[in-house]
């Protein structure tokens, strides 16, 4: 009789629990069917430029569910760190993948997307150490090598960084592209390694036709003193893109030092990006250089050198232009 009534009494509660246990399972079901189809939604507004839309639903997410499983938490952060960083809005994007990294500190892209965004801040040192603890955590990650490689270049540590190119090529890292030669090419051109550089641009061409690897072409032969190539892929990359200044102003400068005839050219080139510009360091040093080669009035080419030396930026041209400026005062003309 008393086995019975335990019986009885056992069945009973578990009869009562029953409903709450399932209730309680279905619950969890529908959080994360809710959680899913968020992700969904913010996803799809992410690939649609929708970014304003996947913020609201990454706020809502991380707020109503800070509990959601780890892989769920990930993505809604890279979702909303990524959305940050597509409207320029580093700061928030810092921050957020900051948070993630708290939670997931081993999680190789949760990193990655740091050290990047440490990366377009120009916090290269930061930016180095979240890249090299990726490589603690797996040796063989080509995008924390290629982000080495990234840093080193834009310290200007080129020799380092080339090292880190290196790595990411042999590891076969998907962007074995046209970009990534071209950098790496420039990377050892800056290195003055001359032969790996035309090689590496070389390549960059055969992958896609650019005027930047064009004109890196073009200063690689003139390095090397191969004229006829230099002036054939200047040429070409003015003809890829007529508005970079910057290539239209290095042909000027390369004919500032020839004929009397292309004296001339360079001082009318250097004329038009001025009537754009009246304060271009470039184009007024082509001006000083073609007055002085012609024996004009040296005042007159000094004022271009003052002038450059009185604005801000370009340090290399404000030395330069000093270092001119000391010897055209001391009858040290140009020939």
């Amino acid at each position: 009789m008393f086995l019975n009534r335990v019986l009885f009494i056992a069945l009973a509660a578990l009869f009562l629990l029953w409903p709450f246990e399932q209730s309680r399972a279905l619950f969890g079901i529908s959080a994360r069917k809710a959680q899913n189809q968020m992700l969904s939604q913010a996803q799809e507004a992410y690939d649609d430029a929708q970014y304003k839309r996947v913020e609201e639903l990454g706020k809502e997410f991380l707020l109503k569910y800070p509990s959601a499983s780890k892989k769920r938490l990930k993505t809604m952060y890279l979702l909303l760190g990524d959305s940050y960083k597509e409207r320029g809005q580093y700061d928030k994007s810092l921050l957020t993948y900051n948070e993630a990294a708290e939670f997931l500190p081993k999680d190789e892209d949760v990193n990655l997307a740091l050290g990047g965004i440490y990366l377009i801040g120009g916090l290269t040192d930061n930016a180095k150490d979240i890249f090299r603890k990726v490589l603690e955590i797996n040796k063989e990650n080509k995008d924390a090598l290629l982000g080495m490689a990234r840093a080193y270049y834009e310290e200007g540590l080129f020799s380092r960084a080339n090292v880190f190119f290196e790595y990411y090529r042999q590891a076969g890292g998907e962007e074995i592209s046209g970009p990534f030669f071209y950098y790496y090419a420039m990377s050892q051109y800056l290195a003055d390694n001359q032969d790996e550089a035309l090689d590496l641009a070389l390549k960059a061409l055969s992958a896609e036709e650019t005027a930047d690897t064009l004109f890196l072409l073009a200063k690689i032969y003139r390095n090397g003193e191969d004229e006829e190539n230099a002036w054939l892929y200047i040429d070409a990359a003015l003809d890829k893109d007529p508005s970079r200044d910057d290539i239209y102003l290095t042909k000027a400068l390369w004919l500032s030092f020839g004929t009397l005839e292309q004296n001339k050219q360079a001082e009318k080139m250097a004329d038009s990006i001025l009537k754009k510009n009246s304060r271009d360091k470039l184009a007024l040093f082509i001006k000083y250089l073609s007055l002085r080669k012609r024996g004009g009035d040296s005042a007159k080419a000094r004022e271009y050198l003052r002038t450059i030396m009185s604005m801000e930026g370009d340090q290399l041209m404000d030395k330069m232009a000093a270092k001119l400026y000391y010897m055209d005062m001391n009858g040290k003309t140009l020939k």
